[in-house]
């Protein structure tokens, strides 16, 4: 049935507004071929993240990655973080570059991400800086430069070099940065950088601040992820139970969540990791202690952590440090793998995994 009323026709534009219409498109058009092309971030993002840092060699074999990543596919890994490092003589020097022999090819590393992609693993690429020269409590959380203008300089070149790989290879977080405390004040140089850094990749960003240091980054705000290491000691003996360490956690963790909920942000563990041997669960971040080896300590303090922190809604998820090397039953690394740690994490994430779905 016809509408009673039809609607009027639109009048004809006038020559003069159509060419500028015309023109108007033109100008849309070439500004699309010209402008990078960056794409969207990837897919769903997890309600958590299931992480593992994946440890390499400067050029590992692509059949060992394989390897490396279908066993954390089986384990219920999600996510992997892929590091990478360029180097500074000392904590004065202004110059960030490639470390001859230490330093991944790109080639390499958007390999490796690739790679992660096509076993249904997402990845974060997490660039950090390696000190090489350093005096006693010197590490790249001292850095003092004799030129910031110079450094940041440099710092700018280091991460836009791995925003672009991260954007090509199509990964999936961005680490912007790593426990670099003596910079965490400079709002204006990091909200400069951040904003470059949006403009040629557009996935998720995140700071990875240092254990005891976050509270003072003056830039969460401009990021996507609040990331911090987490090397907590569970332990004031070597032989502490699980129960001993999960309650070390809580006065760790009731900082963390307050802190949490005072900036309405959700936390991501980027390294959480303990040696396997005697006392690895005391000094976490200290894997030459020269100890025996101990499985049943490390498993414990993984168990720890499970406990502790399982079903917290302020916590978005941890990469576990790291499956590096061949592991097993003599190995004093931290790796879990071929341990008895590793079931441990495979029943978490197996368990998160399947939440995830319903």
């Amino acid at each position: 049935m016809r509408s009673p009323c039809p609607a009027p026709r639109a009048p004809r534009a006038p020559l003069a507004s159509l060419l500028l219409t015309l023109l108007l498109l033109l100008t849309l058009l070439s500004a699309s071929l010209v402008a990078p092309r960056v794409a969207r971030a990837r897919g769903k993002f997890p309600r958590f993240i299931r992480g593992m840092a994946l440890g390499h060699h400067t050029a590992p074999r692509a059949s060992d990655v394989d390897r490396a990543l279908r066993e954390l596919k089986a384990l219920g890994v999600g996510f992997v973080s892929i590091v990478t490092s360029w180097s500074s003589a000392d904590v004065r020097s202004t110059t960030i570059q490639r470390r001859a022999g230490h330093t991944p090819s790109d080639a390499t590393l958007s390999r490796m991400i690739r790679q992660a992609r096509g076993h249904g693993i997402k990845v974060m690429l997490f660039p950090i800086i390696d000190v090489r020269r350093r005096r006693p409590l010197e590490w790249r959380g001292t850095i003092k430069p004799t030129s910031w203008t110079a450094w940041w300089k440099s710092y700018q070149r280091f991460i836009l070099h791995h925003a672009r790989l991260a954007q090509r290879a199509r990964a999936e977080i961005l680490c912007i940065g790593s426990e670099l405390v003596t910079t965490e004040k400079m709002r204006g140089r990091w909200a400069k950088l951040i904003k470059q850094i949006r403009r040629v990749y557009r996935g998720k960003l995140l700071y990875s601040a240092n254990w005891d240091h976050y509270d003072p980054v003056s830039f969460w705000d401009l990021i996507d992820l609040v990331g911090l290491t987490a090397y907590y000691s569970l332990a004031q003996r070597r032989d502490a139970k699980v129960p001993e360490m999960v309650q070390a956690w809580g006065r760790a963790k009731k900082k963390l969540v307050s802190w949490a909920r005072r900036k309405k942000r959700r936390l991501v563990f980027t390294e959480v990791g303990y040696p396997s041997l005697d006392g690895g669960a005391v000094s976490p971040w200290d894997y030459t202690q020269g100890t025996s080896v101990d499985l049943d300590e490390q498993r414990r303090a993984f168990q720890a952590f499970v406990k502790a922190w399982d079903k917290v809604p302020e916590l978005q998820g941890v990469f576990f440090w790291d499956w590096y090397g061949g592991g097993g039953p003599k190995d004093k690394s931290y790796t879990p793998r071929g341990k008895p740690a590793a079931k441990v994490i495979e029943a978490w994430y197996k368990r998160l995994a399947a939440a995830e779905k319903r």
